[in-house]
């Protein structure tokens, strides 16, 4: 079984091409994965079967996607400012079942991973986006109950370095090695997400694809009875296997990884189309 992770950020626009702009990459890597004979699937049952013994489809690829960060543009058409109106990531996967029909993709799924705290996307939407309000959370719940979409827990405020610092440093989760502060980041935001949506997040996403040997090796694993989550991604490239670390799964990050469809399948190492 081959099986991937891939990552998308809906604020990452900076052009017109797969190579600077998220969405036009997301929709043409959804049709080209498609083609090369991949199946989508959602991260629950991907890691339900690689980790709980659940069933897989068999003899395919499987790809199942992430978004990172939470921004309205992940679920809304809007205009994005200099480079006109961008249709939503959630449009895009509408528009590719439409094309191609339910059956033929019955797994097609995204998870969400949004950050909690509304003060800390208050402020990095103001000073890393365009303080128009492209952080808000009056969407989680209609996406979380979406066919194609699940809210994840992103942290609760990112420890973003716009943030000024209290208690702790900012600047990534390499820093969030007490119980307290993990406490803070997964069980505050997942109870923070649950009572916007009505369901705790079952997955969480490290910020900026970081995490401290405490969270990954004795937070998650031994917490799991207040956290819930069924397993936490990073940003480690590389391909999912039964040995991977649940706690740690890695992940390929648009941009990062690849810029073009046929970069990203050999990435994966499809290139020859079923």
């Amino acid at each position: 079984m081959k099986a991937a992770i891939l990552t998308y950020h809906s604020q990452n626009i900076t052009g017109s091409a797969t190579g600077n702009n998220d969405h036009i990459a997301l929709a043409a890597d959804l049709d080209a994965l498609h083609t090369a004979g991949c199946r989508f699937i959602s991260l629950e049952a991907l890691v339900t079967a690689l980790f709980d013994g659940a069933s897989l489809p068999a003899g395919r690829p499987l790809i199942c996607l992430t978004f990172d960060d939470g921004c309205n543009f992940d679920v809304r058409t809007l205009e994005f400012p200099g480079h006109g109106s961008q249709a939503g990531f959630l449009q895009i996967m509408e528009k590719f079942v439409a094309v191609h029909g339910s059956e033929n993709q019955p797994g097609l799924h995204a998870t969400s991973f949004v950050i909690a705290s509304p003060q800390a996307r208050q402020v990095i939407d103001r000073k890393s986006l365009f303080d128009m309000g492209h952080m808000s959370d009056d969407w989680w719940r209609n996406a979380d109950a979406h066919p194609l979409l699940a809210i994840g827990n992103h942290g609760w405020d990112h420890n973003h370095p716009d943030l000024e610092e209290g208690d702790y440093a900012r600047g990534g989760f390499e820093m969030v090695r007490s119980l307290d502060h993990c406490r803070e980041q997964v069980v505050q935001a997942g109870e923070y997400i649950e009572r916007k949506t009505g369901r705790r997040p079952r997955f969480f996403a490290y910020p900026f694809g970081e995490s401290s040997e405490y969270i990954r090796n004795e937070y998650f694993p031994l917490h799991r009875d207040e956290h819930h989550c069924l397993a936490a991604v990073g940003t480690d490239r590389g391909l999912l296997t039964a040995q991977s670390n649940r706690w740690n799964l890695p992940r390929f990050v648009c941009g990062r990884d690849w810029s073009t469809p046929e970069e990203l399948l050999a990435e994966l190492d499809l290139n020859s189309p079923r």
